[in-house]
Parts: C-alpha cells; structure tokens; sequence
C-alpha cells in the first residue's frame, strides 16, 4: 500500500458539537485521531497546564500507546480497515510531534512552561516515538513506512513556501531541506526532532525574538506555523496573497471545491457572484492562518497574534461598501472560531472569550472615507490598521483619530 498518499489524501472527520470530552488527555487523543493533530497539540498551549503539563503529556502518551498497539496491521485486514488503522498511527505520530515541536518553539514561553517540565515532557515523547518507529520496523521487515510518511509529509509543507516562484526561495523551505538531509533511514523520529530543534533554536529570528529584541510578523499566508515557532506574532495578508497561497498550496482548491459544494448558489451566476466567490476563497485561505496565530492571540488578550487583512480595494473609497464587506467577513470569521474554540480552548477559564477573531482590517488611508470606516469599526470593537496612504497628513488624520480614542 501507498502508506504516504493515504496519510497525504486522508481528509479530518467532522468535530462533534460540543465535544465530549472527559480531561485535558482525552480531549488531545479524540481531536488528533479525528485527523486534526494540530489543533490537539495547541489545545495543550493553556496556562492553567503550568505545573501539570508532564502529567498530562504522560497520559496523552499512555492512551495514544494504545492506540497504536491495538491498530496493527494485518495481513487479514481489509484495504479499509489497512488505511483506518495506517491513519491512526500517523495521527498517533503526528499529533506528538506538533507537541514536541510547540515545546522546541517560543510558544512555551508565553505559556510559562518551565524548562524542567518541558524537558521531561520532551523526554517521553521522544522515548514514545523512538518505540513506535521499532515496533513499526519489527512489523514490517525494518521498514517504518507511517513514520516516514509523516515526517516526509512535514518537511513537504515547508517546502511550499514560495514553490509558486522559481526565482526566489523561502526561509522555511531552507530549513525544510535542511532538516531533510539530517534524516537517518534508521532513526526517523529522533533525528528529525533534532534537527528541527536545532533549525529553529539557532535561528536569527527566534533568538532575537527570544531575546525580546523586536517582534516579527509576515506578509505571506502559508508556512506560518514555523514562523509562530520562531516568534513570529501576526501576518499582514489581501486578496493578492490569498491568490498566491493557493498557487504555492493546491491543496487549498479541494477546501475551496468543498466550500462550493455547500454553497451552490454560489455557482448559479457566478458573474453576479464574482466579489461573494473572490470573498470566499480569500477566507478559506485565512483561516488557517488566524488558527495558526489563535493560541498566541488568546494568550496575549487579542495584544499579538492578530491576521491584518485588506478589504476589498474595489470597495475602497465606498464607507458603505467596505463597511458591509467588514462586517460579512468578521461575523462568518467568528461563527466560525465559535466552532473551533469548542476544541481550542476546552477546559480553558471561561474568562477567555470564545469565537472573538483574532483579525484587523486593513483601511485604504488615501480614500476620503478612511476616517469614517475607521471610527466605524473601531467603535464595535473591530481593531483597523491603514495601508495606502501616500502624504503624511494621510496619516496624520489617522493617528489623530486613534489618539482621540485613546483620550
């Protein structure tokens, strides 16, 4: 079997609403076995964990251990069950070594995890995952194909990063091909955690921000999620960005494809439809990005980790156009996190507020009705920052209005 494509084409079960979840362990193994191995490891990036991580991390390893020696493939097995049981040991995989690499990244920090804890828990997920990938090699004629499949499909995603342009290369997909030449055939686990350690640890960007010396933000809309581990806090992203991320990614045409499947009406007239399709599909690009960015919004009460999106520069000068486009997108944006903070933030203090997005829009300064759509959203609680000014008076009107808020 094509163990990689299974794992690479396997699409995420629906989330139950709301979850039914018993604690912290149990919460993280339900959302990773449904497919969704990030969100289960950000779900731990919680301050009410301090102290208690290792625990929980022990038991999240107990119960995932489980899992995978209960999933053993047979040569009896259906393709079906074969691809049921491939995709729960991938997940198994997975969803450990997004928790070990949230740990080699900032994000402990800001959670207030300290070293002792995090050094325990790296050493359990290391030792868990080192067993795996021997059990796995002993099943298998010393092949460790599910491993290899996860951690290939990882260095992947970094390579999208700019794949779209020949002329020009990422920093993630550098550090993707240098974690790539570091893999042992023999040690896949243990040696790709190694060297993403080292690739993001001795990176310019996480010792700087390490060190507290700047913030750094992106104006790109894929590969976030390593930057998020070098410290990176919020991206700045428009419709253009959007476009590219789909030519860097194709994978975002089947979530859009998906998209339009539940809304047909969409396709009825698409002429008419054009600014509702463009809408669409910018926002199935987005939201990724905003989950990305979620934990350290939340963690930093909506101060960082903040997606800056243009509106539509169409509407620019129209107070009632872009206001309207504003409002369309901040209220899906938020039915949506009210769906997917259910999981996030499960168990969190109820003082966090669920479903708030954690996105500013971008305002056209050189348009006459900037002052108005600012104040507008400023006044509901939508936070703006200004693009397109060209004269320091533009921008002089729009800091003095900020300052009058302040007052």
């Amino acid at each position: 079997m094509d163990v990689y494509s299974i794992v690479k084409n396997a699409k995420p079960k629906d989330l139950p609403s709301p979850p039914d979840s018993l604690d912290h362990a149990d919460h993280v193994v339900k959302t990773a076995l449904l497919g969704y191995t990030q969100l289960a490891a950000d779900h731990l990036l919680n301050p009410d964990l301090v102290g208690s991580i290792t625990y929980v991390i022990g038991c999240i390893i107990r119960q995932l251990n489980l899992e995978f020696l209960e999933n053993r493939i047979e040569d009896s097995d259906s393709e079906e069950i074969k691809k049921e049981k491939i995709l729960k040991r991938a997940y198994a995989y997975d969803v450990l070594l997004e928790i070990a690499i949230n740990f080699y990244g900032l994000e402990r920090d800001r959670v207030g995890f300290d070293d002792y804890e995090v050094r325990e828990s790296l050493s359990m997920i290391e030792e868990i995952l080192r067993e795996w990938e021997r059990i796995e090699r002993k099943e298998t004629s010393n092949n460790a194909p599910i491993a290899e499949a996860v951690v290939r499909l990882k260095i992947d995603d970094m390579k999208k990063v700019l794949a779209g342009n020949p002329k020009r290369t990422g920093m993630i997909t550098v550090m993707g091909e240098n974690i790539e030449k570091r893999i042992e055939k023999d040690d896949i686990m243990a040696s790709f955690l190694d060297a993403v350690k080292e690739e993001i640890q001795s990176n310019i960007y996480y010792v700087m921000s390490a060190r507290g010396l700047c913030k750094f933000g992106n104006d790109y809309a894929i590969g976030l999620r390593w930057l998020r581990r070098l410290g990176y806090v919020q991206v700045s992203t428009n419709p253009v960005l959007a476009a590219i991320a789909y030519k860097d990614d194709p994978s975002l045409w089947e979530k859009f494809k998906d998209y339009l499947r539940k809304h047909q009406e969409l396709l009825e007239n698409p002429d008419e439809c054009k600014d509702e399709l463009a809408m669409a599909a910018t926002m199935i690009a987005l939201w990724p990005n905003m989950e990305v960015f979620r934990p350290i919004a939340l963690l930093s009460r909506f101060y960082d980790g903040l997606v800056s999106y243009q509106l539509n520069p169409n509407v620019a000068d129209s107070f009632e156009g872009s206001l309207r486009d504003a409002l369309e997108i901040y209220t899906r944006t938020q039915e949506y996190f009210k769906k997917y903070d259910e999981y996030l933030v499960w168990g969190w203090s109820t003082i966090v507020e669920r479903g708030r997005p954690n996105i500013v829009f971008k305002v056209a300064g050189s348009s006459p009705a900037a002052i108005d759509i600012t104040r507008e959203l400023e006044s509901m609680g939508i936070g703006t920052n200004n693009t397109v000014t060209y004269a320091v008076s533009q921008e002089a009107r729009l800091i003095l209005l900020f300052l009058r808020r302040l007052a």
